[in-house]
Formats: C-alpha cells, sequence, structure tokens
C-alpha cells in the first residue's frame, strides 16, 4: 500500500502541505496545456477536490516526489472519473514539465498500477487526448490499448484500458 517506493519515486497521498506547489505545477502551461488560466484559488480549489475524491473512494491522484531530495514532482494513480456514464478507475499522471523525457511518468504509472492490483481493481482507464503522444507512450508502455474514443470534459479522447490480475 502506500507510501510506493518505485526505483526512483516515492508516492503517497496528497496533503494539505503539497497545495501549494501542486497549484505551480499546474500553473505551468505545458503541464495544462489544454486548460484556460485560473487562478491560483481556483486551482487550489480543483485540488481540494481531488482531496475529497481520495476520501470517499480510497484511491485518487497521489502525491509523486523524487526519492532523491524529495522534490514533489506532479501526481500520479487511479482516481474514479465518471467517463460516459460509468465510474471508471482512471489512471493518470501529471508531472513537471522539467521531468518530462525522463521516465519518470512510466515509472510513476507502473508503480500506482502495481497499487491498483493491490486495491483489488480488476481493470484500469486512462483519457488520453489523440494528440497527446507523450502519454500514448506511456500507457503502452505500462500494457494498456485503446478501447474506443469517448467525450469527457467536452473534448475528445482516447480510452485505454488494461485488465489487471
Amino acid at each position: 500500500m502506500l507510501p510506493l517506493q518505485t526505483e526512483r519515486l516515492t508516492i503517497r497521498e496528497l496533503v494539505a502541505g503539497d497545495l501549494d506547489e501542486l497549484a505551480d505545477i499546474y500553473a505551468d502551461p505545458k503541464v495544462r496545456w489544454w486548460e484556460r488560466r485560473r487562478s491560483r484559488e481556483t486551482r487550489h480549489a480543483a485540488i481540494d477536490a481531488s482531496l475529497e475524491r481520495y476520501r470517499r473512494a480510497g484511491m485518487g491522484e497521489y502525491a509523486v516526489l523524487l526519492r532523491a531530495g524529495g522534490r514533489l514532482i506532479g501526481v500520479g494513480g487511479p482516481a474514479l472519473r465518471e467517463i460516459e456514464g460509468d465510474c471508471l478507475p482512471e489512471l493518470g499522471w501529471e508531472l513537471r514539465s522539467d521531468q518530462w523525457g525522463h521516465g519518470c511518468a512510466t515509472e510513476a504509472a507502473a508503480g500506482t498500477l502495481t497499487h491498483a492490483v493491490d486495491l483489488g481493481l480488476p481493470r484500469v482507464y486512462s483519457l488520453i487526448v489523440p494528440d497527446d503522444v507523450r502519454s500514448q507512450g506511456v500507457t503502452r508502455r505500462i500494457g494498456m490499448t485503446i478501447q474506443r474514443q469517448v467525450t469527457w470534459s467536452d473534448r475528445p479522447h482516447d480510452l485505454w484500458a488494461r485488465d489487471l490480475p
């Protein structure tokens, strides 16, 4: 269970003390490129909502930190999302843009995938916009395949899935 340790990462529950740093990560237009600029208060409210989803469901977006130094580099994990009328465990990740291209997203996704197995989830899903090549690569590397295209948050997304043991 949590916290999880991978070769380079610690994955743990988000705590209120992560809010400011996470809001800074979300303020990076490379990280949240699909989203219009939000105020710091709006970003805090979104993070608070994520914490509440975690409390209700017992799973959600987890803090992803570098083991060396403990720097918060993003979030990842299975969070329940309503996708076309179904409540599905969606495995997602968002990392600081300066961490892209180093394998951290794949490492975080693989670690939280192991956690999803521990939670007894039979299957996990990922929502990826069709032009997000980096995230498509992560989903492929952890054994997910495209199931179909869906509309989520008023935009087309590819719905990826993987059965768990």
